[in-house]
């Protein structure tokens, strides 16, 4: 009965820390996610910018040929 006992508690200790390694893995991959959407969103505002600043030399070239 003792040895089962053990046997349970170990595993319980073995499933905490599984579980303990995959919160802290969760919360690195967040961190990262989060920095990935902040850069992701400045690249996103520089392609408007620089797709704005296309149609604005378009249409000058286009007031020029005119």
């Amino acid at each position: 009965m003792a040895d089962t006992s053990e046997d349970s508690k170990r595993i319980i200790e073995e499933k905490d820390k599984l579980i303990k390694r995959q919160f802290i893995r969760i919360e690195e991959l967040e961190s990262e996610l989060a920095i990935l959407k902040q850069e992701r969103d400045a690249l996103l505002c520089d392609v408007n910018k620089l797709r704005f600043e296309l149609e604005m030399s378009e249409l000058k070239r286009l007031k020029d040929v005119r």
